[in-house]
């Protein structure tokens, strides 16, 4: 199973930088690989809230669907997405780092069916795809 972790610092205070990417219907602002973002869900963004995301995976347009398993307000929050192929767990950690926030980001890949086949041979797109989401955060964010 693929897993990345990656961290970066950006100028903004924590309380911002959490309650931006904790809404992921953001992610299509800063992630090149993110075709269209939605929340699907009502209220506010919080523990059970939904989000329709579609990637650009190799090409291919992907429809995930995701939702938000652990939230703790302004420090961290899990966010789970599936679709038949997969089932990808998102964390992401916020915290002060001198007058910014470091944003800890580690995603773990759970192929699945046909797909179990190919995961060994996907760490290194998946390495790549979180490089440019990571630049792509600190592009909008930095």
């Amino acid at each position: 199973m693929p897993k990345v972790s990656k961290s970066v610092t950006l100028p903004r205070p924590p309380e911002e930088v959490f309650n931006y990417l904790a809404d992921f219907s953001t992610t299509e602002e800063w992630d090149p690989g993110i075709v269209t973002a939605e929340k699907t869900s009502d209220g506010p963004v919080g523990l059970g809230s939904t989000f329709h995301l579609v990637s650009n995976f190799r090409g291919r347009e992907v429809p995930v669907t995701y939702k938000m398993t652990e939230y703790e307000p302004t420090s961290r929050f899990v966010i789970v997405g599936t679709n038949k192929n997969f089932t990808g767990i998102d964390t992401i950690e916020i915290s002060p780092s001198g007058d910014g926030t470091r944003v800890d980001y580690t995603a773990d890949f759970r192929m699945k069916g046909f797909a179990k086949i190919i995961e060994p041979f996907l760490g290194g797109v998946f390495e790549k795809l979180s490089d440019e989401a990571m630049d792509g955060l600190e592009k909008t964010l930095g």
